[in-house]
């Protein structure tokens, strides 16, 4: 009976044994079977990029407010009470046209003295010259008169030719802003037909293509041709304003040559007295210019054309209180440094001005297109960079500078609206390129992972070109159509095994027998 029974037990842990061991061969082969299976997806899933051929651009973002190109600060040369203010904000004035007065009583007091002044001194010339005869007198008199006539009529010439500058000015630059925007039409046009006939070539959109080539070419030639012709009909305006300088000039000659002649007709009487006698008139005559001037002067007017944005008094106040201390040399001076009477600003030329970090700057050069975006309305301007700090500005430990855009247009857009710039900073096409995540760059030496047509794969150098937003263009190293694979992070498995259920088969490493209990 204890043999059996012993021979039952052995019996009993050999069955154990056995199972033990066809367990831990069942682990071992489901190991592998997990651990290949999951390499063979993970090489299965690795996410692959192919190189072509396209376009590469490289752009620097930053955000600015809408402003003005321009801007004038517009105060009276004098004091004294304001009295009218003729504009509100929102205005849009011309160049002369009325803006505010002050209180002129004072003004023109002074310019009735003074005209009371010259007619003395004029008086008390013609007492020296009583000793003529009626018929000298009156030839004398009229050769004055004829020579100052000849004065009005050479300062009127003046006017009408500084007025035929301005005005030939205006429409030569008008004449050239019109050839560039039919340059810019034609431009855009010639673009379209080459964007057309690259999507569906053809010979009709090749001979668009040829066709809109020609506008430009044309478009351009009348561009120089209106620059030209703006040069020189602005010299010949130039030329007739300085010719009519001459001929104040020698107007002017003339009526002392005869005031000096009456002077010397109008004997017996000294030629200290009469000398005398025309300098009081001339200086009487000065002054009664000046009074002019001073009461000119209590109506503010507009410098140039604009936009009024702010009005920095009102009626009542003294104009000594609106100048902000700024120094002005006449009631249309620009100020700077503080604010005028009028503010004006330009809102048909406008400009964003947005701070671009110190790593991107180099890469911003003055003339590159830039894209405003108005962030109200997502509506997209085209613009251009027309200036660049020379100067840092540090903000918050920082180190930024200054870059300007001019926009296109100015339909629609308000000052001060927030907007987001994009300057293309560097743009290649029909160039070889490929992800920029495709690349490891380490150092000076830049590799890829290539994908073989039979799954294994390879690690080669690239020579990388221009650095894009998302594509990098490939000098060397890579050609088109080759696939990459795309770096993966690594993930965070424990890298270790769970078997179906929770735990080991038979309750292994339970530290008993299936069942969990002794025989």
């Amino acid at each position: 009976m204890r043999i059996v029974g012993r021979l039952r037990f052995m019996s009993g842990r050999a069955l154990v044994n056995i199972g033990i061991g066809l367990a831990v061969v069942l682990v071992i082969a489901l190991t592998a079977w997990v651990v290949m299976d999951d390499g063979e997806a993970q090489q299965a899933a690795a996410p692959t990029a192919t190189v072509d051929t396209g376009e590469v651009t490289a752009t620097v973002s930053a955000s600015g407010n809408v402003a003005s190109a321009s801007s004038v600060e517009v105060s009276f040369s004098g004091s004294g009470i304001i009295t009218e203010i003729y504009v509100t904000e929102g205005d849009r004035v011309a160049k002369g046209d009325r803006l505010a007065r002050i209180e002129s009583a004072a003004a023109e007091r002074s310019l009735r003295s003074a005209r009371a002044s010259l007619q003395a001194a004029q008086a008390s010339y013609r007492g020296l010259t009583d000793g003529q005869t009626a018929e000298e007198q009156s030839v004398d008199a009229a050769s004055i008169n004829t020579a100052e006539q000849s004065l009005r009529t050479a300062h009127s010439t003046l006017t009408s030719a500084e007025q035929t500058l301005n005005l030939t000015r205006r429409q030569q630059n008008q004449s050239v802003k019109n050839a560039k925007f039919a340059l810019e039409s034609a431009t855009e046009k010639r673009d379209t037909a080459i964007a057309a006939h690259e999507a569906d070539p053809s010979e009709t959109s090749k001979q668009a293509v040829d066709t809109a080539k020609a506008e430009v070419t044309t478009a351009r030639g009348a561009l120089q041709t209106a620059r030209t012709t703006r040069e020189s009909t602005v010299l010949s305006a130039r030329q007739q304003v300085t010719s009519a300088h001459r001929g104040v000039a020698s107007a002017e000659a003339s009526v002392r040559s005869a005031k000096a002649q009456v002077s010397l007709n109008q004997q017996p009487a000294a030629d200290d007295d009469v000398q005398s006698a025309l300098a009081q008139i001339a200086s009487a005559q000065a002054t009664v210019d000046e009074a002019q001037e001073a009461l000119d002067d209590t109506v503010l007017r507009a410098p140039s054309a604009g936009t009024i944005v702010a009005i920095n008094g009102s009626i009542g106040q003294s104009s000594a209180s609106t100048s902000g201390g700024a120094g002005t040399t006449s009631s249309t001076s620009e100020t700077s440094g503080a604010a005028g009477l009028i503010s004006m600003e330009n809102v048909g030329v406008l400009e964003v001005t947005a701070y671009v970090a110190e790593a991107d700057i180099a890469d911003v050069k003055v003339g590159q297109s830039a894209t405003v975006t108005l962030s109200a309305t997502d509506r997209q301007i085209d613009a251009e960079v027309v200036g660049i700090d020379t100067t840092e500005t540090i903000t918050n430990n920082v180190v930024e500078y200054g870059v300007t855009v001019r926009l296109s247009e100015s339909r629609r857009i308000k000052l001060g609206q927030t907007t987001q710039i994009t300057i293309t900073t560097g743009s290649k096409s029909g160039v070889v390129r490929v992800s920029s995540s495709a690349l490891t760059t380490i150092g000076d030496q830049t590799t890829a992972t290539v994908e073989q047509p039979n799954g294994s794969t390879r690690q080669v150098d690239v020579t990388p070109g221009l650095k894009g937003d998302g594509q990098t263009e490939v000098l060397s190293g890579l050609s088109d159509g080759d696939k990459v694979v795309l770096p993966q992070q690594s993930g965070s498995g424990s890298g270790g095994f769970t078997f179906p259920g929770g735990g080991a088969p038979g309750g292994l490493g339970g530290g008993g027998l299936p069942g969990g209990g002794a025989p």
